[in-house]
């Protein structure tokens, strides 16, 4: 009879064992959220694709995707990062203006803060959902001072992580370099990495002419670094640090917009960005999956690619913390 027990204990050992065992990599494997934005030849989002129309990639490896949507109706938690540093001073207004458009245009039920930056760094509203309580912080600020970028995004980023909602964006608003800041960039790379959000940064510059007699138009979407062209429209990169915010932007699965603000329509062009932002974050797919690994502080390169040859835009990979 106690042999009898012994030989029903040890597969009750076992299997014992191998729960526990499941249940520490169910623990140690969280689940990886990308998101991505899809669109055609011409620019156009792509909505109505399923899980299947999706192939998803880490270090090489196709991944098994066990979470997939679209997020036309699912709200985020937005932080907005506003320069108010002296050179802001002539471009103020037009840029509040266009801001409490968009607070006011994406989704109600969305969750925002708002921090400005010169010297220091500001928080001027936490997280609400209360668009006149933003308007009311937006009507408050003044600009003056010298630059912390970095300081003001390392800020941002330990912010956002209070939002209510698990989909998070931080909207970076700036026309210069940073000029004073403790926090170095490869530390705000890294937690880009260490996040599941998107960052979108407007880099405010003034235009410059090959000819001061050429009219050159305003089009639209504002070319991007390597296709910028020779004659007219954004001149000036070096007045903005461009190679930051397209950093930012890439790693994060967001966008980097150089735009001027003495072209044609003059501070619509910001408008028009920012309708484009909030169009964006309504338009984009959620892909999760769980990675084969525990968290392991290493570096992961991710891919997202359709089968039928659409453009994808997701962040670039992530540090597994």
């Amino acid at each position: 009879m106690h042999r009898f027990a012994g030989l029903v204990l040890i597969p009750l050992l076992v299997l014992t064992g191998w729960a526990a065992a499941q249940q520490s990599l169910r623990v140690d494997v969280r689940l990886v959220s990308v998101s991505a934005t899809v669109t055609d030849s011409s620019g156009r989002y792509v909505p109505g694709l399923t899980k299947d129309d999706f192939i998803l990639e880490e270090d090489g490896i196709p991944q098994t995707i066990a979470h997939f949507g679209q997020d036309e109706n699912i709200p985020v938690s937005v932080g907005i990062i506003f320069d108010t540093s002296g050179s802001m001073q002539d471009k103020l207004r037009t840029a509040i203006i266009a801001v409490d458009k968009f607070i006011r245009t994406i989704h109600e039920d969305d969750d925002i803060f708002l921090m400005t930056f010169n010297g220091r760094t500001n928080l001027r509203q936490d997280f609400t959902s209360d668009r006149n309580k933003l308007a009311k912080a937006l009507g408050n600020i003044t600009a003056s001072g010298s630059t912390v970028l970095y300081d003001a995004l390392k800020e941002g980023l330990i912010r956002i992580k209070s939002g209510h909602h698990q989909k998070r964006a931080l909207l970076l608003i700036t026309d210069g370099r940073d000029t004073s800041s403790t926090t170095r960039f490869p530390e705000i790379v890294q937690r880009v990495r260490e996040s599941e959000l998107l960052v979108y940064a407007l880099g405010i510059s003034p235009a410059t002419y090959a000819d001061p007699s050429e009219h050159v138009p305003f089009t639209w979407p504002p070319p991007l670094r390597g296709n910028v062209p020779r004659r007219g429209t954004y001149g000036r990169r070096e007045a903005v640090d461009m190679d930051v915010l397209e950093t930012l932007g890439n790693e994060s699965g967001g966008r980097a917009f150089l735009l001027s603000d003495v072209l044609v329509g003059g501070g619509n062009n910001i408008e028009k960005v920012l309708s484009e932002v909030a169009a964006e974050l309504r338009s984009q797919y959620t892909l999760g999956f769980y990675p084969t690994h525990p968290d392991d502080g290493r570096y992961h390169t991710l891919t997202v690619s359709t089968g039928s040859g659409l453009l994808v835009r997701a962040r670039r990979g992530y540090t597994a913390h």
